[in-house]
């Protein structure tokens, strides 16, 4: 879970970094955006990977402890939805990028801490 939180941190300051390269637009060149538009994407791509891991190789965590598989599933398939969001409004200069991160690490906090197990 740290991972995913830290690669959610790391994706916050390339947005930021990112919106502030378009705010200046005047100073930086095209192949600076693209560049940070990449690192963008490569940085949702890792997301992805990790979420898609804790599925495929580590089903226990999946489960939780004790508690019913539907809501990990369901919450798993809107961070994917939300990754997908993320790449598209990067790609598209959406002024919406910021808003789908916030919504986005919202729901990836809120994963972090239904999935991770509680000490007894």
């Amino acid at each position: 879970m740290t991972q995913l939180l830290m690669l959610g941190q790391e994706l916050n300051w390339q947005v930021l970094e990112l919106r502030r390269a378009k705010a200046d637009a005047a100073e930086a060149h095209a192949s600076d955006h693209e560049a940070l538009e990449r690192r963008v994407i490569a940085t949702a791509d890792k997301i992805q990977r990790e979420l898609l891991a804790m599925v495929r190789f580590d089903p226990e965590r999946l489960f939780g402890i004790g508690g019913p598989i539907g809501p990990t599933i369901d919450a798993l398939g809107d961070l994917l939805v939300a990754i997908d969001k993320i790449r598209q409004d990067t790609l598209t200069d959406s002024v919406t990028l910021p808003s789908t991160l916030v919504s986005f690490q919202g729901l990836l906090q809120e994963f972090c801490d239904e999935t991770s197990p509680v000490a007894a």
